[in-house]
């Protein structure tokens, strides 16, 4: 019998937790998984700096501190180019910016809000989902096979878009947590979550977390 986990997920939408279900799931090769919704939870709404809040929270602490075997943080960086941010959340990158130091640098925020000692307490227990710069981006790979688009960063959403209807008959006009679904199935097989993971830096640097961290 499969050992049962419990992750835990922070992320700015339901969405989001979609995706992450489905990648976690197939990384794994189980999909007895139990997921529990942190943030934002069932029914409600979320978005970037709600991520920022909760890390900082005495809730992120009783989550980690309690029942639950991992914790995944995830949360796009677009906004950090295109939003208003306040001065305590501001992280300076640009569009030259290379993948692996923008993630390294919303680490160090998240780290950083959580408070460093918290973090080196429980480091093995927590993820960082870092989306460079949309999460939708790692689902390129699975509508593109030419490296060009698989590998975009931005206009991630328009990219998709273009294929969508064709594919799976909608596109992205609204959060939908259904065609989230739907779009994310093929991470649920091992070996081409593996092939996509290596066309967007992003969703690797989170597979080779998954990769270092979690045990079973």
């Amino acid at each position: 019998m499969e050992t049962q986990l419990t992750i835990g997920i922070i992320s700015e939408g339901i969405t989001d937790q979609a995706l992450l279900r489905a990648i976690i799931t197939g990384f794994l090769e189980n999909p007895n998984v139990e997921f529990t919704p942190l943030q934002p939870k069932e029914n409600e709404s979320g978005n970037w700096d709600n991520v920022f809040k909760y890390c900082a929270h005495e809730e992120f602490q009783e989550a980690v501190s309690g029942y639950l075997d991992y914790i995944v943080v995830q949360i796009d960086t677009d906004f950090m180019r295109t939003g208003e941010v306040p001065p305590s959340y501001y992280i300076d990158i640009s569009l030259e910016s290379e993948v692996s130091q923008i993630v390294n640098l919303f680490r160090e925020k998240l780290i950083e809000l959580m408070g460093d000692t918290f973090y080196q307490a429980h480091k093995n227990k927590i993820l960082f989902a870092i989306s460079v710069h949309e999460i939708e981006c790692w689902l390129l790979p699975i509508y593109y096979t030419a490296q060009k688009k698989a590998r975009k960063i931005t206009g991630c959403i328009d990219a998709l878009n273009q294929v969508l209807p064709q594919k799976e008959g909608f596109y992205i006009k609204s959060k939908n947590y259904r065609h989230y679904q739907k779009m994310s199935k093929k991470f649920l097989k091992p070996k081409k979550l593996k092939a996509y993971s290596k066309q967007n830096e992003s969703l690797e640097l989170f597979y080779q977390e998954m990769q270092h961290k979690i045990s079973f």
